[in-house]
């Protein structure tokens, strides 16, 4: 009977052991699955930190027409304009590209006496960015130019003058988005003419302008800055 006694008391005590073993290698595996989990989940957070998200691509076009100038009318106020077509929206978002301007502003314009872009750029150099102007030498001597208060805020502006007309329309952003059209930058052209916009940041576009503008600010060299 003691035997018995004894031999049931061995058995329990096995079976106890044997459940605080299996319960330290259950909490161990458990540790280790947790701590591979965590692992997993905070790299993750750390991939999608330092992998960026693929840019908005930009494609827009603006149309100005005859019956633009109906909404000039509202061009210093703060009206919503009904209108789809709207030339002040329009000239909004314009100043909304180069009052996002990071790093630079390439501007190569036939003919700019829109004051409201003008002093959008003379307020993006004024905050550090890095701007360049070429102008037609011929308009940009007009009295109407703002070539004047891009000299006169130190900005850099070279004024082409050649038997052919500098006669390109087109502004480039940050070396990531271009504003191109037939649109020169003057209040009757927003307000009155038959004229064009397009807006995109599609690579394949605005690396040629990217380009190009670098290749007549070379071209041209300091001697035109005057």
């Amino acid at each position: 009977m003691c035997s018995f006694v004894v031999e049931m008391k061995n058995k329990k005590i096995l079976l106890v052991g044997g459940a605080v073993l299996a319960s330290e290698v259950l909490w161990y595996i458990y540790k280790r699955v947790h701590n591979v989990w965590s692992n997993y989940i905070n790299t993750r957070k750390v991939l999608e930190v330092q992998i960026p998200k693929s840019k908005h691509d930009i494609s827009e076009v603006m149309f100005f027409t005859n019956e633009s100038i109906l909404c000039r009318t509202h061009f210093t106020t703060e009206m919503t304009c009904p209108k789809n077509n709207c030339p002040v929206r329009y000239l909004r978002h314009i100043e909304s590209y180069m009052n996002n301007a990071k790093q630079s502003l390439d501007v190569c314009m036939y003919m700019f006496t829109c004051h409201s872009l003008s002093n959008a750029i003379v307020n993006a150099h004024k905050r550090g960015v890095l701007v360049r102007i070429i102008m037609d030498r011929q308009m940009g001597s007009n009295d109407a130019a703002q070539t004047a208060l891009f000299y006169n805020n130190g900005i850099a502006i070279r004024l082409i003058c050649q038997d052919g007309l500098m006669h390109h329309k087109f502004m480039i952003v940050d070396n990531d988005l271009v504003i191109t059209g037939s649109t020169n930058w003057t209040m009757s052209a927003f307000f009155g003419n038959f004229d064009h916009i397009v807006v995109t940041n599609q690579h394949s576009l605005v690396k040629p302008f990217v380009v190009e503008f670098d290749r007549l600010w070379k071209t041209f060299s300091k001697s035109q800055e005057n």
